[in-house]
């Protein structure tokens, strides 16, 4: 299932000079950006900056297939979402922030639903276009929910398995009005002498332009696409990790990538997704000899953490096992998984008939940007929400759709606080970033050498000695790149080494395995780091 086409996007800022301005400046146009523009006060000027395709599938949103988990049924609480959410995130979410999202969710179904969202009920049907004001105690509970991994109930509110898509249609006509679009992407971030954040500089295809913003809000996403099998968007570049850090921000446990443990195994950078609530409507796991590997292993089976399950998949010959969705059942795929059938006969496999295979692919970063409960990171000005923030929420692992919950709930209250304590002023832009001389010719090729270095050495299982080697290729790219030139393939690849350095040199100093990060050579938990966040604050530049 496709999101349905929207019409154009939002119109251009005015341009003068190579500069614009604006209340607050966006960077990323997925759910938590796109959310956050949409709870902002309406007399406020947005400008949202997109790398993506106007109006199609920029990043990894419109992707996400499972749902949005939320506290809404008969055997569901808040209590139990934030006891599942603990127990996913390995001995190191932070319980603040669990709180906070459990308890918050489900209201922001309710708006989403107001916004224009359809999204599947009980016994068929869909609803969607509620009028505000409308009862929650009587509309909620009628949404069908999807069970996923690491949920003890159906915690998911789903549009079969097209949510993300679903949600970005929604926020994306909500936000037309109300936003300008800069497609570009941004080469650095703007700072004033004192060190607060003042907008951005990006290149755009019609040159650089320089934003002035009273506040500025990183939404860019996650990292997939530094490894070599992923679910993500191939530029899904850590670009607001290498952005925040060089402006002073401080980051957080971002040697957790979590790999999902179901992608399609195909050939090629992406891997298609196969959601997690197949698992949950019965599709089991098997080795290449039929059996259930994940019994025994786990109470949960099929349905263990992710961390659980991927690393018992890599533990199979070649990395791969077996999905069988037979028993769902025709009628159930076609209804409830449209967008997996379809597209897994795309790559030749009919989940009604057959086993398909599958293998771990990376598909989220665990760790980011550091913020309070309000979006806010250690540098003034500077905001975070979504993937590329750590609120404490995730801990050492991500459960199944916390992601979308944290989009919507942590997008809603950056605006809070953005609607709060913008200043009255800006500070100065500061100088134009530096640009190198030339163009390489070979930055693909850096790039398809990035991704094999970064899944060997630093991908779902490590170990000390490839952890260093891959250290010490970054560090001597790094230093032969110097500053990008004007183009948008070596920004993103400028962004992309900087973020696997920061990815890399925390994982080398957790010498333990937890959640989405496994040491070979530390293969076990140590309880000595229960509750340890790594954290880097760089040095003013």
């Amino acid at each position: 299932m496709n999101a349905p086409s929207i019409g154009g996007p939002p119109p251009a800022p005015p341009i003068d000079g190579g500069r614009a301005t604006c209340d607050v400046l966006i960077i990323g146009a997925g759910l938590a950006g796109l959310y956050a523009a949409v709870s902002l006060p309406d007399h406020l000027d947005v400008i949202v900056v997109d790398k993506g395709v106007p109006g199609g599938d920029s990043g990894s949103s419109p992707w996400a297939q499972g749902g949005l988990a939320a506290a809404l049924g008969p055997d569901d609480s808040p209590a139990a979402h934030a006891e599942d959410t603990i127990i996913a995130g390995d001995g190191l979410c932070d319980p603040v922030a669990v709180d906070v999202l459990t308890r918050e969710a489900p209201q922001h179904v309710l708006r989403l639903l107001e916004l224009g969202a359809v999204l599947d009920r009980h016994h068929g049907g869909d609803v969607g276009g509620v009028p505000v004001g409308t009862e929650a105690a009587e509309l909620l509970p009628t949404l069908s929910l999807a069970r996923e991994g690491g949920q003890r109930v159906a915690r998911s509110v789903r549009r079969a398995d097209a949510t993300g898509a679903e949600l970005m249609r929604v926020l994306r006509l909500a936000a037309a009005p109300r936003v300008s679009r800069l497609a570009g992407i941004v080469r650095s971030l703007a700072r004033d002498p004192a060190g607060s954040v003042t907008g951005a500089h990006v290149l755009t295809p019609d040159g650089p332009v320089a934003v002035h913003a009273r506040a500025t809000v990183l939404a860019t996403g996650g990292c997939g696409g530094l490894f070599a099998a992923t679910t993500n968007p191939d530029n899904a570049t850590g670009d607001g990790l290498a952005l925040a850090v060089a402006a002073g921000a401080a980051v957080r446990d971002v040697e957790f990538v979590q790999f999902h443990p179901t992608g399609l195994a195909v050939s090629g950078t992406w891997r298609f997704l196969l959601t997690e609530a197949l698992r949950g409507a019965g599709a089991t796991l098997h080795a290449e000899d039929g059996t259930r590997f994940l019994v025994g292993r786990h109470p949960d089976a099929e349905l263990a953490p992710r961390h659980v399950v991927a690393k018992a998949i890599l533990e199979q010959p070649d990395g791969t096992a077996w999905l069988d969705a037979t028993g769902l059942g025709h009628d159930v795929l076609v209804h409830e998984f449209p967008t997996v059938l379809g597209g897994a006969r795309q790559h030749g496999f009919d989940l009604a008939t057959e086993r398909v295979p599958v293998t771990p692919a990376a598909h989220y970063h665990v760790g980011g940007v550091r913020t309070d409960l309000h979006g806010r990171t250690s540098v003034l000005g500077l905001y975070a929400c979504g993937e590329v923030a750590s609120t404490g929420l995730h801990g050492a692992n991500r459960m199944a759709s916390n992601s979308l919950s944290e989009a919507v709930v942590f997008g809603a209250r950056t605006a809070r606080a953005l609607a709060e304590e913008l200043p009255d002023a800006v500070g100065d832009l500061g100088p134009a970033p530096p640009v190198g001389t030339g163009s390489r010719s070979d930055v693909a090729e850096l790039r398809r050498q990035l991704r094999a270095l970064m899944s060997t050495g630093a991908g779902p299982v490590r170990d000390g000695a490839a952890l260093a080697a891959t250290a010490s290729q970054l560090a001597a790219w790094r230093t032969e790149l110097g500053h990008p030139g004007e183009s948008p393939e070596e920004i993103e690849l400028h962004h992309g080494i900087r973020t696997s350095e920061l990815i890399v040199g925390s994982a080398r100093l957790r010498t333990e395995s937890r959640g989405g990060h496994w040491r070979e050579d530390h293969p076990h938990r140590d309880p000595a780091w229960d509750g340890v966040h790594l954290e880097r604050t760089p040095a003013t530049p």
